[in-house]
């Protein structure tokens, strides 16, 4: 994107990346919420121009509980990339029971997140470099875990009350996530959401065959929007 004129900020969620805390865990999912916050607020401040939030899989999800919980006022339009609504192999309930207890009694128990990586990209070079990266982990806690399922739940429920544009994008193809899940947020956010299925597109979709139609779309919209 910065090759068409858009600067671009990433920032490592805490439990994830070069940030701080236990590797996939938070003690609330509105913690989440209060990074991306302050995130987009001091990018703002220091830019002095709009920012678009992008949240992609649990960042995706996160950035969505955000927008709901209103700690973006200044925010007029959002993108969300595959967001983690739901999950494509289906959690057995008792895992979902024990998970539960475990976030009770054991909060910081760490499980493995059962990503694996064939399914993020169809580029032999975005996988081997997942595969490779250090601060990649495979870890996610039975609270994040207990939050994840609370929030995604919440803002499916309630994404008809976002009044701000958003762009959804989603891979047919993903074997991660779900694009029903997707398209579930769309229904229930018709007239604010714009719903773009990418057909075969896996998880990454800024890191996937066609990645350049993907940056095309996310133009074409910040353009019309």
């Amino acid at each position: 994107m910065a090759q068409r004129g858009f600067g671009a900020y990433a920032v490592d969620l805490r439990g994830h990346g070069k940030s701080s805390g236990q590797r996939g865990h938070v003690d609330a999912w509105s913690q989440w919420s209060d990074d991306i916050s302050a995130f987009v607020q001091t990018v703002a401040a220091a830019s002095g121009q709009e920012i678009v939030p992008i949240g992609h899989s649990f960042g995706g999800a996160a950035l969505l509980s955000t927008v709901l919980a209103g700690k973006l006022p200044n925010t007029r339009r959002f993108i969300v990339s595959s967001p983690a609504l739901k999950a494509k192999v289906v959690v057995p309930q008792w895992k979902i029971n024990l998970g539960e207890s475990a976030s009770r009694l054991m909060p910081r128990l760490a499980m493995s997140n059962q990503v694996d990586a064939g399914t993020l990209s169809r580029l032999p070079e975005v996988v081997a470099a997942y595969r490779t990266d250090p601060l990649v982990h495979s870890k996610i806690s039975s609270r994040l875990f207990t939050e994840w399922q609370k929030a995604t739940r919440d803002v499916l429920a309630r994404a008809g009350q976002i009044s701000i544009p958003f762009l959804i994008l989603a891979g047919t193809g993903d074997r991660l996530i779900d694009s029903a899940g997707s398209e579930q947020l769309h229904r229930t956010a018709p007239k604010q959401s714009e719903l773009r299925l990418l057909p075969g597109g896996y998880h990454e979709p800024f890191n996937d065959l066609g990645r350049e139609q993907v940056f095309d779309l996310i133009e074409e919209w910040l353009k019309a929007n």
